[in-house]
């Protein structure tokens, strides 16, 4: 996992929407195999859950589990490890392009193999939370519109 176009938060650049890179060690069609048989086939983009989860109690953890899942049936997509400073930066990236390009909080969502983005799709809403399975709203993206 890593994040992209989040550069311009340290030379105060242009806003870009801010992208997540989830990748996948091995051939596109073993991803595509897997999606399939993990996904619903009416699932949408808003069904689709976004979560980080930091792996030490500690509240400067440097790794944490990334993970898609399904709203609707609670089964998991995918998870990976991801370093807890990129969702740092991810999250202030997304809430600093909303409030420069006066645009909603979005970012997308990239899942790649070796020969590139295999599925791709937008989203508002970010949980992150703590070893104990405490939701961080200070480091989450939450959309206004969302009830927690």
């Amino acid at each position: 996992m890593d994040v992209d176009k989040t550069g311009w938060l340290a030379t105060d650049g242009q806003p870009e929407q801010p992208v997540l890179h989830l990748y996948f060690d091995g051939p596109r069609p073993r991803l595509k195999e897997l999606l399939t048989s993990r996904l619903r086939e009416d699932i949408r983009p808003d069904e689709i859950d976004v979560t980080f989860r930091f792996v030490s109690p500690t509240s400067e953890a440097d790794t944490g589990v990334f993970s898609l899942s399904d709203r609707v049936t609670g089964d998991f997509i995918l998870e990976c490890e991801g370093k807890a400073d990129s969702i740092r930066t991810f999250v202030r990236g997304v809430g600093e392009y909303a409030n420069r390009s006066g645009r909603d909080a979005r970012y997308e969502v990239q899942i790649r193999a070796d020969t590139g983005v295999v599925a791709s799709f937008e989203k508002e809403l970010l949980l992150v939370y703590n070893a104990d399975g405490t939701l961080l709203r200070h480091a989450s993206l939450i959309p206004s519109s969302v009830e927690m």
